[in-house]
């Protein structure tokens, strides 16, 4: 068995703290001019219509851009790798330079900030005062809090404080609220990953039920190890390790453990049938 790396649920996960880090939207995966999208039937001008103005965004800021001199781009319609579609507005300076980008679901909720050029400097703020300017960014735009306790971590020099998603209990690996600040406060970027979800299974079974069906499946000299948790994942296109992004997550045991030369692995059955849902080798 090869050890290929898994790296799709992280890279939902890493797209966002990419545009949060580097205040830079990536690259999306297809981009279109404004005006329509034969395949998918979703015209951009109409869809802008639902969402906030770019410029309305720009004002809400708690440091507010300074609108004269601005100017919005087109929107576009831009499809993630999952295969949701989104619209995406930039404000450019007077050189054609990107100030401020915003993704919106065609519905209107917005889901990524970026700002370029934000200072790197100023005084180190601590953790909780991070957190407290990080809730005050979300208030300002109207967003929607992050539940849980937060975690803060630094990437170079920004720090990100990051709220986890979970649903009834069990969380979603990749999914919740991202803020990327200077190590002043100063926002330079905001990230909502909120991935759909299958319907929970109308019984779920036990953590020692889901131990012996995979250990049924494990290879000669492979071993578990730790006790299995319940999460929401992707399921893998034939229950292999390259995840089906433009899947619903479902609710699946996760079990990890190690195969005899010792590389890491975690297995993920359905929660109700323990139907083998994929192998994961990223860890």
């Amino acid at each position: 068995m090869s050890s290929p790396t898994r790296f799709r649920r992280l890279m939902s996960a890493g797209l966002a703290l990419t545009l949060l880090t580097l205040a830079a939207c990536s690259a999306p995966t297809r981009a279109i001019a404004p005006s329509s999208d034969p395949e998918g039937g979703v015209n951009a001008i109409d869809a802008a219509a639902s969402i906030r103005p770019i410029t309305a965004i720009a004002g809400r800021l708690l440091e507010p851009l300074a609108l004269a001199g601005l100017t919005a781009a087109p929107s576009q319609i831009v499809t993630l790798e999952s295969g949701e579609v989104r619209i995406e507005q930039r404000l450019l300076d007077s050189a054609g330079l990107e100030l401020l980008s915003a993704q919106s679901t065609t519905s209107g909720d917005l889901r990524t900030i970026s700002r370029s050029s934000v200072p790197l400097g100023g005084a180190v703020m601590r953790e909780t005062a991070l957190v407290s300017r990080a809730i005050l960014h979300l208030a300002s735009l109207t967003l929607p809090l992050g539940s849980g306790t937060p975690v803060v971590s630094a990437v170079g020099d920004r720090r990100v404080v990051t709220w986890g998603r979970t649903v009834n209990g069990v969380a979603v690996p990749g999914d919740g609220t991202r803020v990327a600040l200077s190590v002043s406060g100063a926002l330079v970027g905001i990230a909502i990953d909120e991935a759909p979800l299958a319907p929970a299974p109308a019984r779920t079974t036990t953590a020692a039920t889901a131990k012996a069906a995979a250990l049924l499946l494990l290879p000669s000299g492979a071993a578990l190890s730790g006790t299995p948790k319940l999460g929401w994942v992707a399921p893998a296109i034939d229950a292999g390790d390259e995840e089906d992004l433009s899947a619903p997550r479902e609710l699946a045991w996760r079990l990890r453990g190690a195969l005899a030369d010792g590389t890491p692995f975690e297995l993920h059955l359905a929660a109700g049938s323990l139907a083998l849902l994929g192998w994961d080798w990223a860890r």
